[in-house]
């Protein structure tokens, strides 16, 4: 193991990283044994943040065990000028570790350790990263192409109808109540993120659903959302936060809609609002 480590590092000393990759198999290999692509071993160092001369010094405390700041230096081939700053970022990375003396003296981390613990540091930075760029392109969102809404507009058409459905319910962020007869998927597609964030929020989202709605549909809605069933032949709608309300009319014996009502008038809303809760009231929970 040893023996073939070494020419490794001589050969590191010679090539760049990517060109070591390569000869790191062969050497492998040439001494029987198989430990996998050096260039993929590269790589995936680097992937978790490594610098090439990092990943040098790395190679060279697993070869070396231990060994002070130049000997490292010389077995990873790295100029001495730069390897305690290549060392001292190992350390921060959990890849290595200082043992006090004089002089100090350098091993390298456990790689199941080093490997885990920049898993979690990467995890903390992407979630920090997921919630930094949410909060900076969440206004820009909503004031791009922001749609007015009129205090009472008539919709034609089931297209437009479930586009504005669909918009009404991303729009909520405290209170979502909804009465649909039938779910068809580019809603649920918004429905299901929405409700599922609301209840990280603490938020009230109650759907109350037709007969025609499927069982496999109701129990998805119900791990995110209070769920009720009863008939809705005369159509149904969705209000938002208890300001914005798209109410859909269905026709005698036509299951899809064509004609709706969108508005943002708070007399309008509040109606609607009393009317869907007193429907939820006399509703059929969902076990």
């Amino acid at each position: 193991m040893l023996a073939w480590l070494k020419v490794v590092r001589l050969n590191y000393e010679l090539h760049s990283i990517e060109e070591s990759a390569d000869f790191y198999q062969r050497c492998a290999v040439a001494c029987g044994r198989m430990v996998g692509s050096g260039e993929r071993l590269v790589n995936q160092l680097r992937r978790f943040g490594l610098t090439g001369y990092e990943v040098k010094a790395f190679l060279a405390l697993l070869e070396i065990g231990e060994g002070t700041a130049k000997e490292v230096a010389e077995a990873a081939g790295v100029p001495k000028s730069r390897i305690y700053e290549v060392i001292n970022s190992l350390i921060e990375k959990g890849w290595a570790v200082a043992e006090r003396g004089r002089p100090t003296r350098y091993r390298p981390q456990d790689p199941e350790v080093a490997v885990r613990g920049n898993l979690m540091r990467l995890e903390r930075e992407l979630d920090e990263l997921a919630k930094s760029l949410i909060d900076e392109l969440t206004p820009m969102f909503k004031g791009a192409g922001k749609e007015e809404v009129p205090e009472l507009v008539i919709v034609r058409g089931e297209q437009d109808l479930w586009r504005r459905v669909k918009s009404t319910i991303a729009k909520a962020k405290s209170s979502l109540a909804v009465a649909l007869p039938v779910i068809p998927e580019e809603v649920a597609d918004t429905l299901l993120p929405v409700a599922s964030i609301m209840r990280e929020r603490g938020g009230s989202v109650r759907v109350l659903v037709g007969n025609e709605v499927s069982e496999s549909d109701v129990r998805m809605l119900s791990e995110l959302a209070e769920v009720r069933r009863r008939e809705l032949s005369f159509g149904g709608g969705v209000i938002a936060d208890a300001s914005e309300v798209v109410l859909i009319l269905l026709e005698p014996d036509k299951p899809r809609p064509k004609v709706g009502i969108h508005s943002a008038h708070s007399m309008l809303t509040m109606l609607a609002q009393t009317y869907f809760d007193m429907l939820w009231s006399i509703s059929q929970p969902v076990s």
